[in-house]
Parts: C-alpha cells; sequence; structure tokens
C-alpha cells in the first residue's frame, strides 16, 4: 500500500509537469455575443481564434465584431490538432465563461496564436547558416540575402521560413514598427538576431504613430479622438519619445474628468481619447501610442541570441514569453514599457503589463548582459511563475543597467513541485527604483531594487553579488516571505538615503492563504489582516544599518 501511494503521488507530480496546452476556438454567427466574447475572453488576459472569416454580404455589426477578433486562419486551424502536445478547444458564447474559468483555476497553458504558428514551422526546420538583411529602404520582394537586397519588414522577418544557426541583421539608425516573432535554432546553432551598419541600435517599436494634427479630432471642450485600427489596446502614449514624458491611462471615459493628458482607450471605437489643452499633434512633435503586446513574444522558443537591439513603447513587455531556454539577451535597449491592462482585480483596478524583459513558467539556460533597460511600468528584469511543476534554472543577469523602473529586478516562485536553481544576478548597476513614469501612476506605488515576493518553491544556488543599488522610492529591498535562507546575499553596495533599506513581512514558506501579489504590494496600505494572520516571525522595516542586514556580506554608502 505504501509503494501504491508513493507511485501515484510520483505520478501526479508527473501530470502536473505536463500542463493541458489547448487552443480556444470560438463559434457563433451573432455579433453581438463575438463582441461580448471578446470582451471576456480580453478580461481574462487569454487569447482566442475563430474560423468564421469575413463575407461580402456581412452586415455591418458583424464587420465590426469580427475586426475586434486579432487574429483567424483555417488552414492553420486544420492544422493544429496535428500537434500532439496541444490541443482545440470549442467554446460557443454561451460557455466562454465557464472555459475561461477552467483555463484559470486549472491553469491550462492557452497558446497563442502566433505560439501554433512556430509550433507547426519547427517541424520543417533544417540546418540554414544563412545571414538575412533588413534595412527601412529594403523591399520584402527580395532575396535579402546582401544589404543591397535587403527586406524591409518585421512581416517579413516573422513570416520567412529560417534555418538554424541563421542570423537576421538589422540596419544601424533604422526604425522597424511592430513586433518581432522569433523563431528557435537548435543546440549550438542558435538564430541570431542582430545589428548591421555604423550608427544607433536598430529599432523595434510596435507602436502607433499619432504624431500628426490630422490624427486628432476635437470631440468636446479639452477633449481630442484619435482612432487608429488597433484591436489590442493602446496602453500608453509617450511625448518627444519620452522626453516630455508620457500620459496619464484611464481604464474608462468617465475617469478622464479635465485634467491635461489624461487618455483611454476605448475599444469598441478603436479610438484614445485624450484631453489636452490644444490638439496633441499640434503640442508635440512626437506621439507614440504603444499597444499591447510584447516586442518580442518568445513563448516556446529555444536557443536563440538577440543583439545590440533597441526595444521602445511596447505597452506589455520588451520580452515576455514561457517554456524558453538556451536563451541570450546582449547589449540591448529596452525603454519606454508597459500600461496596458493585465487583468481587473476584485476592485476593479486594472493591473498593468510592464516588465523590460520577463521570463514566466519554465525558463532554463538563459544569460542577460550588458543590457540598458528604463522607463518599465513594473520591473526591468524579472523571472517568475506560479505554475505546477515547473522548473527554473540557470538564469544569469550580468553587467546591466538600470534606472527608472518601479523594480529593478522582481523574482517569485509558486506552485506544488515548482523549483529553482542557479540563479545569479550580478555586477549590474540600478539607479533610482521607483523614479520612473509609472509609479505615480499606480494604484499600488511599491519601488524597490529586489522585489521578492512569496517564494514556495523550493530554492538552490540563489545567488546576488557585486551589484551597486542607488536610491529608492520607498525601499531597497521588499521580502514578503521567510525563504531568505535559500539565497545568497555578497558585495552589494547599498545607497538608499531617506527611505528604508529593506521592508520584511515575516509570512510563511508554505500553506499561504493568498499568494496573489497584487493583493499584497501596495506601499502605504498592505493587506494586513491577511499578512499578519499568517506571520511566522515578526515584520521588520529596517533601515540605514548593517547591523540590520548582519548575515549578508554587504556594503554601505553615505554621501
Amino acid at each position: 500500500m505504501k509503494a501504491l501511494i508513493i507511485l501515484l503521488a510520483v505520478l501526479a507530480a508527473q501530470i502536473r509537469e505536463v500542463p493541458r496546452r489547448v487552443i480556444f476556438l470560438l463559434k457563433s454567427e451573432d455579433p453581438a455575443a463575438i463582441v461580448e466574447a471578446v470582451n471576456a475572453f480580453d478580461k481574462a488576459d487569454i487569447q482566442f481564434t475563430m474560423e468564421r472569416t469575413l463575407r461580402p454580404d456581412d452586415s455591418p455589426e458583424m464587420k465590426s465584431a469580427l475586426a475586434m477578433v486579432t487574429w483567424k486562419n483555417n488552414e492553420l486551424v486544420e492544422a493544429v490538432p496535428d500537434l500532439p502536445s496541444v490541443e482545440v478547444v470549442d467554446v460557443t458564447p454561451h460557455d466562454v465563461e465557464f472555459a475561461i474559468t477552467a483555463a484559470l483555476d486549472d491553469r491550462w497553458q492557452v497558446k497563442t496564436p502566433s505560439v501554433w504558428k512556430k509550433l507547426l514551422r519547427d517541424e520543417s526546420r533544417t540546418d540554414g547558416g544563412r545571414t538575412f538583411y533588413v534595412a527601412a529602404d529594403g523591399d520584402d520582394t527580395a532575396d535579402g540575402l546582401t544589404p543591397e537586397t535587403a527586406w524591409q519588414t518585421l512581416s517579413k522577418v516573422n513570416d520567412a521560413l529560417l534555418g538554424f544557426a541563421d542570423t537576421v541583421r538589422f540596419h544601424a539608425g533604422d526604425v522597424f514598427r511592430g513586433h518581432l516573432v522569433p523563431q528557435s535554432g537548435a543546440p549550438g546553432k542558435p538564430i541570431v538576431y542582430t545589428a548591421f551598419g555604423e550608427g544607433e541600435k536598430p529599432v523595434l517599436e510596435p507602436s502607433w504613430d499619432a504624431s500628426s494634427p490630422e490624427d486628432w479630432v476635437k470631440v468636446g471642450r479639452k477633449l481630442w479622438k484619435c482612432t487608429k485600427p488597433s484591436a489590442n489596446e493602446l496602453g500608453n502614449a509617450i511625448f518627444n519619445h519620452g522626453a516630455k514624458g508620457c500620459g496619464w491611462k484611464v481604464d474608462r471615459p468617465d475617469q478622464l474628468g479635465r485634467k491635461d493628458l489624461r487618455f483611454c482607450w476605448v475599444r469598441d471605437e478603436q479610438a484614445v481619447y485624450m484631453v489636452s489643452r490644444k490638439n496633441p499633434g499640434a503640442r508635440f512633435d512626437s506621439i507614440e501610442l504603444a499597444e499591447k503586446q510584447h516586442i518580442i513574444d518568445e513563448t516556446d522558443c529555444h536557443d536563440i541570441v538577440y543583439e545590440g537591439l533597441w526595444l521602445r513603447y511596447g505597452a506589455a513587455h520588451g520580452i515576455g514569453g514561457s517554456g524558453v531556454r538556451g536563451i541570450t539577451v546582449r547589449g540591448c535597449d529596452i525603454c519606454w514599457i508597459g500600461g496596458s491592462t493585465l487583468y481587473f482585480d476584485e476592485a476593479g483596478r486594472g493591473v498593468r503589463y510592464g516588465n523590460g524583459i520577463e521570463f514566466w513558467s519554465a525558463a532554463q539556460d538563459i544569460l542577460v548582459e550588458n543590457c540598458r533597460v528604463w522607463e518599465c511600468w513594473d520591473a526591468a528584469l524579472t523571472n517568475q511563475s506560479n505554475v505546477d511543476g515547473v522548473e527554473q534554472k540557470n538564469i544569469t543577469w550580468r553587467g546591466n543597467e538600470i534606472w527608472n523602473c518601479e523594480y529593478s529586478y522582481e523574482y517569485w516562485q509558486q506552485g506544488d513541485f515548482a523549483r529553482t536553481e542557479n540563479i545569479v544576478f550580478e555586477n549590474n548597476v540600478c539607479r533610482d527604483a521607483g523614479y520612473g513614469w509609472g509609479h505615480v501612476r499606480r494604484w499600488n506605488p511599491n519601488a524597490a531594487h529586489l522585489m521578492f515576493y512569496d517564494t514556495t518553491a523550493e530554492t538552490s544556488g540563489f545567488v546576488i553579488r557585486g551589484n551597486r543599488f542607488e536610491r529608492s522610492k520607498n525601499c531597497g529591498i521588499r521580502l514578503f516571505n521567510a525563504w531568505y535562507d535559500s539565497f545568497t546575499m555578497e558585495d552589494n553596495v547599498w545607497y538608499i538615503p531617506w527611505h528604508i533599506l529593506c521592508r520584511y513581512h515575516g509570512r510563511p514558506t508554505e500553506g499561504l492563504i493568498d499568494k496573489n501579489p497584487d493583493h499584497l504590494d501596495r506601499t502605504h496600505n498592505d493587506s494586513r489582516a491577511e499578512i499578519e494572520s499568517q506571520t511566522v516571525e515578526p515584520p521588520l522595516q529596517i533601515r540605514f544599518s548593517k547591523r540590520g542586514l548582519r548575515q549578508f556580506k554587504e556594503k554601505f554608502e553615505k554621501k
């Protein structure tokens, strides 16, 4: 009997390690029901697709509804069942809420359309070793094999069938609109995305240009409307490439009031409404409307190198995705990230996207070095997860420069049978946590250079060393629960004047009732009843004092 129980436990663990991987396929002929389904999926931050294509005799209502569905392709939908690891789940409007609840409760891996494309394409990959060039004055009908016959667009790069060990080079100083859908290499034969030529790093930006006065129509006293055909939410408005800051996004038009440069995105109209004392297009030389998507979505990708690229103006993450391995990010610039809605909490507050580089769920064999990251809504750099049975291991962050992000580095790992191993954060320079654009716009301002939410995963080999941390709006370190025996801190230099060095909440590492970070992380209004009900050690607020961190080999500066 005892052996049987052990065997069942092992099998249960193995089952948890392979979550259900699905694609939601919506079927409906009712435009109102399609709109309602789109809104429900969007609120849950779950993507779906439809086989239903636009027909010449469709009503205006149906055309408008289908325009809200961001992606559809009959051939690909038919091919997906050939992938044994992914199943298609049919949903109709009456069972959308049930499907969403099941996906969230059971932590299904709902695959986005771009991921199916990757999975299908990987079936026919071969060795390459070629170099392709991309330039703003290129031509997508050319072969891309020389600078003189360069491709022109990111769409061409995304659709090309790259071989293992191929390299894609973007022309220095050029700007490429859109987002990158990377392709996987093979061990020892990575796909490389990098630059060629002299000048500034090539720019990848998925934002919409709204810089012309003709883009804006006056619709009320100090109220202007800009219509852009984006099916995705527009989550930030950046003025003069950040020199004039950015807008203040609210969730609904009735929240705009008359405060200058507040704006909201109205999906049904595919429009931005903005309060401004004059036409925004005449007021600013440049306005970029950041779209809700990762600039690079590398979900389920492996063996890739990104080097010498500049990623900016994305309203989700700069680089994001789950299930990755063998990734190198080197010498890249990432800025003005986040602002779109991740989900709405129980109080109706919009919790926002915004990490410069995020590795979510399973991730291993990753190096991020010599990058510069600034002006992120949330973390500059992070690996995190709440998925059962996953591993995050062999991840190194080193030699990066970070400023004006809410957190310089964020980590937490939860989920049954989850494990974290060999994470190194070293020789990074981190300045001015909470001094960025998102801090005053959050309902939960909580800046910290090191943000360590509740961690329940088995953890080993976690090292923070040789870094420099300067200034923070709230604190240097925020540590929620008692996993500190699992990490090593040594030879870091701290300069945190005016504020608390470390806030420690003393929660347990198992049996947590509420593990959702956004329920607990309000700097001045923490969910105290929830925290204190499970406190296993006295909460601490450690000010500038080596004595408070005596178990660590830290250095402190006063200027």
